[in-house]
């Protein structure tokens, strides 16, 4: 874990400034992450219990893009989809910053889960999974329209997004459950980053993708980060990894034992 300031590094104080700072790096602390593991049970195999990962702990703030690494089954997806719910710890918290204030993730009602996936945390991955027959462009647009942006700009600001992932303007109408797997991907990136959230979980975004929408996505990312988006990442492809990271986080030594 990386503290927020590095002490080497910290000015010099003048009076009443320090709760001030204090105050500010508060502020910036967007996820905090405390002793997570996770255990998974193999019920049809007579409960055998498969640990992964124990003992993460991890600080993200604004402007912060971390990228989790470790060797193949060191849990980097698995602590991914804790962050964002989709999997439960077995013990630990995950603190999201959400309407002013730290809500624990693992803790949470469910509505009040869903409500920080619509506005705090967004997740993009390399699969897209929509409703059927839903027009592209439709589903570019809807996060802006959940935020209460009127049609007309939602449409306006889903198709600079499209043409700048380079998407056939001809496909925009068509629902992309028949498009190719890189097309299916520049979609969801598309509808993630149209309006990025406050923090962004990132799954291999540019898995599927050629090397110039690489770098577009790979800018976006940057462009996100600059604006204050707090990221977590997995990224296998190195040059992409070392475009985006502002520091890793190895997960190797928070291997569980067996």
């Amino acid at each position: 874990m990386m503290d927020l300031m590095d002490a080497r590094h910290t000015p010099v104080i003048a009076h009443g400034q320090e709760g001030a700072d204090d105050q500010a790096m508060d502020q910036a602390l967007m996820l905090r992450v405390r002793d997570l593991a996770k255990d998974f049970t193999l019920h049809n195999q007579g409960g055998t219990v498969i640990p992964v990962v124990a003992g993460v702990s991890l600080d993200l703030a604004r402007g912060e893009a971390v990228i989790l690494t470790g060797v193949s089954g060191a849990g980097k997806s698995t602590v991914l989809r804790m962050l964002y719910g989709n999997y439960r710890p077995t013990r630990g918290t995950v603190e999201v910053r959400h309407g002013g204030r730290l809500i624990d993730l693992v803790s949470a009602r469910p509505r009040t889960v869903l409500a920080l996936r619509r506005s705090t945390l967004g997740w993009v991955s390399q699969f897209l999974r929509v409703i059927p027959r839903v027009p592209t462009i439709e589903i570019v647009k809807d996060p802006l329209l959940a935020r209460g942006v009127d049609d007309d700009e939602a449409t306006q600001r889903a198709s600079a997004m499209l043409r700048r992932l380079n998407l056939p303007e001809r496909l925009w109408r068509l629902a992309p459950a028949t498009f190719s797997g890189g097309e299916q991907q520049r979609v969801n990136i598309a509808r993630s980053f149209v309006d990025p959230a406050p923090i962004l979980l990132l799954d291999e975004p540019t898995a599927s993708l050629d090397g110039d929408n690489r770098r577009i996505v790979v800018d976006l990312i940057n462009e996100a980060r600059h604006d204050g988006a707090a990221i977590v990442g997995i990224f296998h492809d190195e040059e992409t990894r070392e475009r985006v990271a502002t520091r890793h986080f190895d997960l190797s030594q928070y291997r569980a034992a067996p």
